[in-house]
């Protein structure tokens, strides 16, 4: 199984590129992107959480509220 880290953000809700070890992409200025870290928190249980940013010429530019050090698990 191949962990995907985040992804690209447009018309549709989930879009290339993918932040994975194949996908080459190169991101660059004005792309929208997400970091999506995800970690198992028990037997088929997973906690994902979303930061969105924009990929600006001098460094990306966070979008999102960025989450607390200690998330809750529901």
């Amino acid at each position: 199984m191949s962990a995907s880290y985040g992804h690209g953000l447009g018309i549709q809700l989930t879009e290339p590129p993918s932040l994975i070890h194949f996908d080459d992409t190169v991101l660059e200025a004005d792309m929208v992107i997400t970091l999506e870290p995800s970690m198992s928190v028990g037997e088929g249980r997973i906690m994902v959480h979303e930061e969105n940013l924009v990929m600006r010429a001098d460094g990306p530019e966070l979008l999102s509220r960025r989450a607390a050090p200690e998330l809750p698990v529901l």
